[in-house]
């Protein structure tokens, strides 16, 4: 049933691909290549000269359980994404300033939920990432500057904070929510205060340090009810569209990050980065029975490495984007009453281009494992629940560059202890995301 579900979005797809006009042949950053209604007989390179930019996506995520979990069966979600980048210098004469626009619609069921771990309310690390904020939302209403030779760039607006901070180009190859967008374990503080798309917060982030800098740091104060709750993990969440900017009343946010970019001769370049936020708002006891029962403040740490691990050696590739590079992530808690992971850990690769002749595909493995805060099981036995211990997801796909903006990346899951309670069987899952650029 879900791949029948799939079949009309592939099938528009693939239509959508085989007839849109191909547009000017000349030099253009909008070619049909990339994107499916290429640049617009040139409309679209005259709105990029006048300052305006437009993108839209259209991404869906099938996934079936096909052995283990709690059930059989499978969901469909998906997600419709608008962008708009304004050059405010060329619009109105606002130097070195833009502001950028992102609009999401989410429709659709999570399998983690459904059928994984329904008496869990889900496994830890949801299999399908484009699950969360299942409306119509507006996301980043945001301005950037950049300063003084671009040493100094600074967002201010209605940020993302995921959009900065822990984050890699590598982690979004996969479709488990362990790694993409962000690693799953910053996430589950409630009131949810650390926001990824399509949710924003107000906020200020500024970076020090230019883009080929070897020493980047960066500093985001947020204000941390997103859902507007005041600090009651009981209250029912608000703002559910984005389009609700009171300021909130539950404290801020800090994070900081500083990264290390390693450049290479060989092409084998690699960023480390050292990161963490503090907060100093009321969140849920995770110890306690209570549900009301609040903790003030929190905070994490977090390592992450990407690093290029080979190049082709052929002179005819030397400026190729073919390679395998690999990630690893670790995050650490420092309120365990707080943060339902005590620590996560993962480990990836991504080889771009695993055929010279198919250098845009890529070919995804990686691992992830969480381990569950001691302070969770407190309330948890208190309840006559099974206590939770680790949960570790671990994928493989395959991304195929199919041609005027079309992905499609065929895609394995394997859950091991659903729920982290030892009381599911572990889980096999087979899907696919869909990806179409316009």
């Amino acid at each position: 049933m879900l791949m029948i579900r799939a079949l009309p979005f592939c099938l528009l797809c693939l239509v959508l691909g085989v007839l849109a006009p191909v547009g000017s042949s000349a030099a253009s950053d909008f070619p049909v290549s990339r994107y499916l209604t290429g640049n617009w007989n040139g409309l679209r390179d005259d709105w990029q000269q006048a300052g305006v930019e437009l993108f839209f996506n259209a991404t869906a995520e099938p996934m079936r359980n096909i052995s283990g979990g709690e059930r059989i069966g499978g969901t469909w979600p998906s997600n419709l994404g608008l962008e708009l980048h304004l050059d405010l210098a060329k619009l109105l004469g606002v130097a070195n300033t833009g502001l950028l626009v992102k609009v999401s619609k989410r429709d659709g069921n999570s399998v983690s939920i459904e059928d994984v771990a329904p008496s869990q309310g889900g496994n830890l690390f949801p299999v399908q990432e484009l699950y969360g904020g299942q409306t119509l939302k507006l996301a980043n209403v945001q301005f950037n500057s950049r300063l003084f030779d671009d040493q100094l760039d600074l967002a201010y607006g209605r940020l993302v904070a995921n959009d900065d901070f822990l984050r890699s180009p590598l982690y979004c190859q996969f479709l488990n929510n362990a790694i993409c967008g962000s690693p799953k374990a910053v996430f589950f503080e409630n009131p949810f205060a650390f926001s990824a798309y399509p949710s924003a917060q107000w906020g200020l982030r500024a970076r020090l340090g230019a883009e080929q800098s070897r020493w980047t740091l960066q500093l985001g104060l947020y204000d941390a009810d997103i859902d507007l709750k005041g600090g009651d993990p009981t209250a029912p969440a608000r703002n559910r569209h984005g389009t609700d900017w009171s300021f909130g009343d539950n404290g801020v946010v800090l994070a900081g990050e500083l990264q290390y970019r390693h450049d290479s001769a060989t092409g084998l370049d690699g960023r480390y980065k050292l990161g963490g936020f503090w907060m100093n708002g009321d969140y849920q006891d995770l110890s306690s029975t209570d549900p009301a029962a609040t903790v003030r403040g929190n905070a994490m740490l977090w390592l992450t490495a990407d690093q290029t691990l080979w190049r082709p050696t052929a002179a005819s590739e030397s400026a190729s984007e073919r390679g395998i590079s690999g990630f690893a992530t670790w995050i650490l808690s420092l309120e365990d009453k707080v943060n339902l992971m005590s620590q996560q850990f993962s480990l990836g690769l991504v080889w771009q281009g695993p055929f010279a002749s198919r250098a845009q595909d890529a070919l995804g493995l990686a691992v992830s494992r969480g381990w569950v805060s001691a302070e969770q099981n407190k309330a948890r036995r208190a309840q006559g629940l099974a206590t939770q211990h680790t949960e570790t997801a671990l994928e493989l796909n395959y991304r195929i560059a199919l041609g005027r903006g079309l992905a499609l990346t065929p895609d394995i899951q394997y859950i091991l202890d659903p729920g982290a309670t030892g009381d599911i069987d572990n889980a096999w899952l087979v899907g696919a995301k869909i990806s179409l650029d316009f």
